[in-house]
């Protein structure tokens, strides 16, 4: 019953969405976009969270109804064979580089602001072992424990600071007036790419659900298909309570950049990024919660660059073993899984020590992500109203109008 009640708690795409996106597109390009240009870029937090949604909740939908993951949907697409898992394939590759060194560097400029000791290069290469050692010895639930907590901590602050220094009523009228002033462009699609986070994490969603659903049949009783209906309606739930947080934060840090770093004249940038970050709190909270806003950070953004390692290399095994049927066994699977890792690991680590710049490598990695988006969300759409026979995991109309939207907004 306990390993049933834990396994509640942990279930459903939301916690990931939470866990992924309330890391460097919150923490750190949000507080940059307020800084940089005001409330101007404020429509891009709605719009992308409002438009992309159904990316993200066609991945339980299909899964739940076909019992596979999305990977195995793309492999059913019409057109030259298997044309979406090679695509995915390279985004992957090129993302997981990306990615890993831009929150990982974050993660790292975090440590280097609060504890020094060491250059940010040095604190990059020791975080990113940290995740990898982890991973293998799997002794991360007590630390993921930790970093619900101090992600609430983050949140609790960031909220408290947002009424305590309010924007004034006219800047939400930018929330739907798109404008796009000079010199944003760059950071417009990292934040279109990253809000409330990359659409690849969908099909990473996908997987993960594969093994929650294992868990379910484990303890759980009833009918197979009672079950699973249950388990998609628990994630759509939670799926839904963690994007509606995701959107709010996002709405609350780029206010918060845009009253208190804007009229200082302060950019989140360089190794210093989160020393300029803590001024959003310090400022208007006070001197105690320095110490806590740089813990509670350093785990959101941990806690990202961990999902991150696990979910590309996740992604690239499965994507290796549909694209090679013939390899079936285990072996080659957690083969893939481990090289990847390493040479993601290896590659980032090399960005991350010749280009000390967290902020610049955020917004490449969200721009970056902005590329493969619509395709991302199309062949989502495809997998879920062409091979989803059962009506009851189908979207309906409105959801359909709303993804074909967002697939021409991406």
């Amino acid at each position: 019953m306990n390993q049933l009640v834990r396994f509640f708690r942990q279930l459903g795409p939301g916690i990931v969405v939470a866990a992924t996106a309330i890391g460097a597109s919150h923490i750190v390009m949000s507080p940059v976009a307020g800084a940089r240009f005001g409330f101007e870029l404020l429509w891009v937090v709605l719009f992308a969270h409002v438009l992309k949604y159904y990316g993200f909740e066609f991945a339980p939908r299909f899964t739940m109804a076909r019992g596979e993951s999305l990977l195995e949907g793309y492999a059913r697409v019409p057109g030259p064979k298997s044309w979406p898992l090679y695509l995915f394939l390279l985004g992957t590759v090129l993302q997981g580089v990306a990615v890993l060194a831009g929150v990982i560097s974050v993660a790292a400029a975090v440590a280097y602001s609060a504890l020094g000791i060491v250059g940010l290069p040095t604190w990059s290469v020791v975080l990113a072992t940290l995740i990898v050692v982890l991973l293998w010895i799997g002794k991360y639930e007590g630390l993921d424990f930790l970093n619900k907590i101090m992600m609430l901590l983050l949140v609790v602050g960031a909220v408290v600071a947002f009424f305590a220094a309010p924007p004034p009523a006219a800047a939400f009228a930018h929330l739907v007036i798109p404008v796009i002033p000079a010199g944003s462009i760059f950071l417009l699609a990292a934040l279109l790419g990253w809000m409330p986070t990359g659409l690849d994490v969908a099909i990473w969603h996908s997987l993960w659900a594969l093994e929650k659903e294992k868990t379910w049949e484990r303890y759980a009783t009833g009918e197979p298909e009672e079950l699973r209906m249950k388990m998609f309606r628990t994630a759509l739930f939670d799926m839904r309570l963690g994007y509606a947080a995701s959107l709010v934060l996002g709405i609350v840090f780029l206010c918060l950049g845009a009253v208190l770093l804007q009229p200082r004249g302060l950019v989140p940038q360089g190794p210093a990024v989160a020393e300029t970050l803590s001024e959003i709190f310090t400022t208007i909270l006070g001197r105690w919660m320095y110490p806590v806003f740089f813990t509670a950070a350093f785990f959101a953004m941990f806690s990202t660059a961990y999902n991150c390692m696990d979910g590309f290399p996740r992604a690239f095994a499965e994507t290796m073993r549909l694209l090679m049927p013939h390899k079936k066994d285990d072996g080659f699977v957690s083969q893939a899984y481990w090289g990847f890792m390493i040479a993601i690991y290896i590659l980032a680590v090399f960005f991350m020590t010749f280009v000390p710049a967290p902020v610049f490598l955020v917004t490449v990695a969200g721009a970056l992500s902005l590329l493969f988006a619509p395709v991302y969300y199309a062949l989502n759409y495809y997998c879920v109203t062409r091979l989803v026979d059962d009506a009851s995991y189908q979207p309906g109309r409105w959801a359909r109008v709303v993804a074909i939207a967002g697939i021409v907004f991406v």
